[in-house]
């Protein structure tokens, strides 16, 4: 019972953050405000077997199409398995489903501007996490590689010399995203703050600075509470902005 009025406080203090910060950034050229909720479950198959699933959701602010806050930008389902090596390392791997909302963006091949779009993307993942711990402290480290396509969307660009619309076409990319973190783990502690920092590398550039604290309930049940800002230094859709996120995740393990 005090555990769940402490995750209470801390949830309630975390969204009272939020609505300042996203008040303060609201209309700001080159900024953006998100909320990023999650459900997870993990079952533990052996001592080095598990698989995983998760479901997520994305709210931000579309100052661009005057949505304003809450408006939705994505939603995903994830599956996945890891395997744990050696005690510091663990290899895991997985696909995830996603649907995103795209804002308008110059299609250089059509030379024309796209409309806004509902869209379908696939991702599949492989990451290897080396981990080390002195004391109460723990490090990761995490690289990753992942590769997402973008099928074909019918109907998007308006040809104006042919009078029609006309499809964007299908695209894939690949990027390497590395990520280090530090955690404060103390033994039979039910919470375990964390920051961390993480590198996405491609044909553009960006990086996610997160600080948040993982509540853990019982054996089974967890809450992750996060703000999380990324930078974008370099991205090839000019839509995307550097962002303030502040996220909400529950887990259950089996």
């Amino acid at each position: 019972m005090i555990r769940a009025l402490k995750l209470a406080v801390a949830v309630a203090l975390c969204l009272a953050v939020a609505m300042p910060a996203r008040a303060q950034f609201d209309g700001k050229e080159g900024k953006d405000f998100g909320l990023w909720m999650t459900v997870g479950v993990e079952k533990k198959l052996s001592k080095k077997w598990s698989l995983g699933a998760e479901f997520e959701y994305r709210l931000k602010d579309n100052i661009e199409e005057g949505k304003g806050w809450g408006a939705p930008s994505r939603w995903n389902v994830a599956v996945g398995a890891e395997y744990k090596v050696l005690p510091t390392l663990k290899l895991d791997a997985g696909y995830k489903f996603m649907r995103d909302y795209s804002l308008p963006e110059w299609n250089e091949a059509q030379q024309e501007e796209t409309e806004a779009y509902w869209g379908t993307k696939h991702r599949i993942y492989a990451s290897a996490t080396a981990t080390f711990k002195a004391h109460n402290v723990k490090i990761s480290l995490r690289e990753r590689w992942q590769y997402t396509y973008r099928p074909e969307v019918p109907d998007v660009t308006y040809d104006w010399e042919k009078d029609r619309l006309e499809p964007v076409k299908g695209k894939g990319k690949n990027v390497v995203r590395s990520r280090l973190q530090v955690s404060y783990d103390k033994k039979k502690a039910w919470y375990e703050p964390y920051a961390s920092v993480e590198a996405y590398i491609s044909n553009d550039f960006k990086v996610r600075y997160t600080a948040g604290c993982e509540f853990k309930l019982n054996k089974h049940n967890s809450v992750d509470v996060f703000y999380r800002y990324i930078d974008i230094y370099e991205d090839d859709n000019y839509n995307n902005r550097d962002s303030h996120v502040v996220g909400v995740g529950y887990q259950f393990k089996f």
